[in-house]
C-alpha cells in the first residue's frame, strides 16, 4: 500500500524467527487455540490473512446456542456439549452475553407434545446452566405461552391454526466479532503474537521436524519466514487450500455451507421467533440493537472461497421467506439497512449424501502424522459456541504430541480482557465511585459493551460523542481505545468488526465525516488514504447485483 504509515512498516519488526506453533486463521476457532495455547505456555504466532474475525465468525446468526434442532438428529452429545459450553462463555465474557427468549408457534397438539419432550430433555441437559453465573445474564427455563400470550408477543405471526408457543432461553452474542478478537487481544497481553493482514505464502516440511512458513503483510507488502514445532490449520473455509499448500492430501472432504443474513428494520418484539421456512429448515426473527436481524440461509458452496459474494437474489429469497412466514412484516429490499454472510467449513465423510443443512455440526480435529506431517493439525467443522471446546482438544493433542502427556487448560474459568468481574452492579457502583464525574448513563453503556475493559477506557479523555443510525452512542474515549489497542489497520475494521458501529446501517453522513476524520487522526492518515478507506466503507453497504 503506498499510503502505509510508519507504524504499519515497523509493526514486523517484533516477530520472532521460531515459535512453538503457528497458527493459521483469525476466526473463532484460531482465536481459542491462541488463547488456550498461550495460556499452556507454548511460544505462539497467529496469522490472519484478512482482518480477525472477517469470515465465518462474522457471519453467525449473533447467537450463543446450545443447538435445540440437533436434537431431532439425536445428537444429544454435542447439545450437551453446546450447553455447557455456552456457561463457559457466560462465566467468562458475560459482557458479551445477553440472555434472549426464543419462541416457536405452536400449530398442532402433536407438535405441542412433541416439542414438550425436547423442552425437558433441554432443561435436563442444561441443568447446570446458571452455576457461578453473573445473575445479570442468568437463564431461566421454558415456559408455555398461550395464544393471547403468543400473539401478544410476536404481533406479525400468522394466527391460522396456532394454539400458543414454547419459550426457551440461550444467549444472543452481540458482537461476535469484537467478542473474538477479545480472545486474540487476551492473549497478545499474555504474551502472544498475533498479526492481522499476514497471509501464509509458503509453507514447508523441514526434514529436522518442524514447519518453515512465508509471510506475506498484505499492508506493506514486507515478506517474512517464520520456523514452528507445530502448524495449527484454522482457516475456516480456506482449510483444504491450506492443506494442498503444504502437500497433504486429506482423506475426508471439506464442504462449504452459504449462509446469509439481512439487517432490517425492527419487525419483532424482544424475543426471537423461530419460523419454518417452506423447505422445512429453519429461519429465525432476532432483534438485535433496535433492529432485526433475519437469517439463515444454508445452501452448498462450490466456488473459491475467496470470490465469496451476497447475491441481491438472495436477499430478495430471504426476505420473501421472512413476509411468507411472517405475515404482517412486509419487507421490502429497501428495509435492508445491512447484510452480512459467511462460508460455513463442514466435514463430510466420503460417499455421504446428506444436504448442507442436515449435516452434523460437530468439529473433527486432524493430526496428519500418518501421511507424513508429524505436528500438523487441522480443526474442521463445528460451530462458534463450542469453539472454546474445540481449542481445548487441539491443544491437549498438541500436548500428547510435543510433551508425551496433556496439561490442564485453564480456558473455563480465565476470563478474557472484559469479563473481569463477578457481577454486573458491583462492576458499575465500582466504576462510577472512582469516576464520579462520569455520568450514571455512560458507564452503564460502556460496561453493556465492554465489561471491565471500561476501567482502561476512561483512562483517555474525551469530551466528543458519536451518534449512529440505530440512536446509540459511542463515545470519544471508546473510539480512541478501540483504534490505538486493537489492531485496526483499515476503516473497515473498526466500522464493521471491532466497534459494530456500521453494522446497523449507513452513519448519517455529518457523523460519518467526523468520526472518519477522528481515526485517521488518531492513525496519522492522510487525505489520500482516509478518502481509500472511506471509499471501502461505502462498498460495503452495497451488495452484488445478479
Amino acid at each position: 500500500m503506498k499510503n502505509s504509515t510508519k507504524q504499519e512498516n515497523s509493526r514486523l519488526n517484533h516477530i520472532k524467527k521460531e515459535y512453538d506453533i503457528l497458527i493459521i486463521g483469525g476466526g473463532i476457532t484460531g482465536a481459542n487455540v491462541l488463547w488456550d495455547a498461550t495460556l499452556r505456555g507454548y511460544n505462539c504466532l497467529l496469522a490472519e490473512k484478512n482482518d480477525y474475525a472477517s469470515g465465518t465468525s462474522q457471519a453467525t446468526s449473533k447467537l450463543i446456542h446450545g443447538g435445540l434442532r440437533y436434537l431431532k438428529n439425536f445428537e444429544i452429545g454435542l447439545v450437551r456439549e453446546s450447553l455447557s459450553e455456552r456457561r463457559y462463555l457466560a462465566k467468562i465474557s458475560p459482557h458479551a452475553v445477553r440472555p434472549m427468549g426464543f419462541i416457536i408457534p405452536i400449530r398442532s397438539w402433536f407438535q405441542r407434545i412433541q416439542l414438550l419432550l425436547g423442552m425437558e430433555l433441554y432443561n435436563l441437559l442444561s441443568y447446570d446452566r446458571n452455576k457461578d453465573i453473573d445473575p445479570d445474564v442468568q437463564l431461566p427455563r421454558y415456559r408455555w405461552n398461550s395464544l393471547a400470550e403468543t400473539i401478544y408477543k410476536v404481533i406479525g405471526l400468522s394466527r391460522k391454526f396456532l394454539k400458543g408457543s414454547f419459550q426457551y432461553y440461550d444467549y444472543a452474542n452481540p458482537n461476535p466479532e469484537k467478542h473474538t478478537t477479545e480472545f486474540i487481544l487476551s492473549a497478545k497481553e499474555k504474551g502472544a503474537h498475533a498479526f492481522n493482514y499476514l497471509s501464509v505464502s509458503t509453507l514447508k516440511k523441514q526434514n529436522s521436524g518442524g514447519y518453515t512458513v512465508g509471510l506475506t503483510d498484505e499492508i506493506t507488502g514486507k515478506k517474512v519466514l517464520v520456523s514452528a514445532k507445530i502448524v495449527v490449520n484454522s482457516a475456516g473455509p480456506w482449510a483444504d487450500l491450506i492443506e494442498s499448500m503444504a502437500g497433504i492430501t486429506a482423506e475426508k472432504k471439506l464442504v462449504r455451507s452459504k449462509g446469509i443474513h439481512a439487517v432490517v428494520r425492527n419487525i419483532c418484539g424482544n424475543e426471537c421467533v423461530v419460523l419454518s421456512k417452506r423447505d422445512g429448515s429453519h429461519l429465525f426473527v432476532i432483534p438485535w440493537r433496535g433492529k432485526t436481524i433475519i437469517g439463515t440461509t444454508d445452501t452448498a458452496y462450490e466456488d473459491d472461497p475467496d470470490k465469496f459474494k451476497v447475491k441481491q437474489s438472495e436477499i430478495v429469497d430471504l426476505i420473501d421467506e421472512v413476509n411468507y412466514s411472517f405475515g404482517f412484516a412486509k419487507l421490502t429490499l429497501k428495509d435492508v439497512e445491512y447484510y452480512y454472510g459467511g462460508l460455513r467449513p463442514l466435514v463430510e465423510d466420503p460417499g455421504s449424501t446428506e444436504g448442507t443443512y442436515s449435516a452434523s455440526r460437530k468439529s473433527e480435529i486432524f493430526h496428519y502424522e500418518k501421511e507424513g506431517f508429524p505436528g500438523f493439525f487441522s480443526a474442521l467443522g463445528g460451530k462458534y459456541t463450542t469453539s472454546r471446546a474445540v481449542a481445548e482438544s487441539l491443544v491437549n493433542a498438541i500436548d500428547l504430541f510435543s510433551k508425551g502427556n496433556e496439561t490442564p487448560s485453564a480456558t473455563k474459568f480465565t476470563p478474557l480482557l472484559g469479563g473481569r468481574y463477578q457481577n454486573l452492579k458491583e462492576l458499575v457502583n465500582e466504576i462510577q465511585f472512582k469516576h464520579p464525574q462520569v455520568p450514571g448513563q455512560k458507564i452503564d453503556t460502556l460496561v453493556r459493551r465492554y465489561g471491565s475493559t471500561t476501567w482502561r477506557i476512561l483512562q483517555g479523555k474525551g469530551s466528543d460523542v458519536y451518534r449512529i443510525s440505530n440512536g446509540e452512542l459511542y463515545f470519544e474515549e471508546e473510539v480512541e481505545y478501540i483504534v490505538l489497542h486493537e489492531d485496526i489497520l483499515h476503516l473497515t475494521d473498526f466500522y464493521f468488526r471491532r466497534s459494530g458501529v456500521g453494522t446497523v446501517g449507513k452513519l448519517d453522513s455529518s457523523e460519518r465525516n467526523r468520526l472518519d476524520k477522528k481515526i485517521a487522526k488518531l492513525l496519522g492518515w492522510n487525505t489520500e488514504r482516509l478518502k481509500e478507506e472511506s471509499k471501502k466503507v461505502d462498498e460495503r453497504y452495497q451488495w452484488f447485483v445478479d
